[in-house]
């Protein structure tokens, strides 16, 4: 999956980089994540291969933004890519990977990483509920299957981030309590 073709299906209407900055980091944030350094490169490749194109934008406030929709070839390549099937990239969590070091730590301060990794987990599963609350009472009754399809299928990732997030928060709690009894069995 490439950054170009996240940013090409978030320019189903039209938006400025610092808009499809603000996608990122909410709707699409517990699957996918960009900074303005990777996503501004970005859209000037994706503008200069023809598949967006770009306006400015009289500023209300600030300085002038420019305006990027997906052109026709956009909208194409977009198809392409999805029609090639479903793709599986490279996870990273970092701080699994601070974890299978964890034996660098006493057994005291082990407890307190993972504990503190347990709080950030809680907290972003947190965020998710939130963010699925706010969208069932947006909703109404008819949710989630009444949503339109440009809300259906965006939604349908949301779930897969909340069941990632339980699983996670679990995960942690499990090891956790391994850490502790590992400590008081062999303290």
């Amino acid at each position: 999956m490439s950054l170009k073709h996240i940013l090409l299906g978030l320019l189903r209407q039209p938006a400025s980089g610092y808009d499809l900055k603000r996608e990122f980091d909410t709707s699409l944030a517990h699957f996918w994540a960009a900074e303005l350094s990777q996503i501004y490169p970005a859209l000037k490749q994706l503008e200069a291969e023809g598949l967006i194109a770009g306006k400015e934008a009289a500023p209300s406030l600030g300085p002038a933004r420019v305006i990027y929709k997906r052109t026709a070839k956009g909208s194409a390549a977009l198809a392409d890519w999805l029609a090639q099937g479903p793709k599986r990239g490279a996870q990273r969590h970092t701080d699994l990977a601070q974890t299978f070091f964890l034996d660098a730590l006493n057994a005291d301060e082990a407890a307190r990483f993972v504990e503190a990794m347990l709080a950030a987990r809680r907290e972003d599963l947190h965020v998710l509920q939130k963010i699925a609350a706010a969208w069932k009472r947006a909703a109404g009754a008819a949710f989630p299957d009444a949503l339109p399809d440009d809300e259906f299928y965006p939604y349908l990732t949301l779930e897969a981030g909340l069941a990632v997030a339980a699983a996670r928060v679990a995960w942690c709690e499990r090891a956790l309590h391994r850490i502790r009894k590992r400590r008081n069995d062999t303290g």
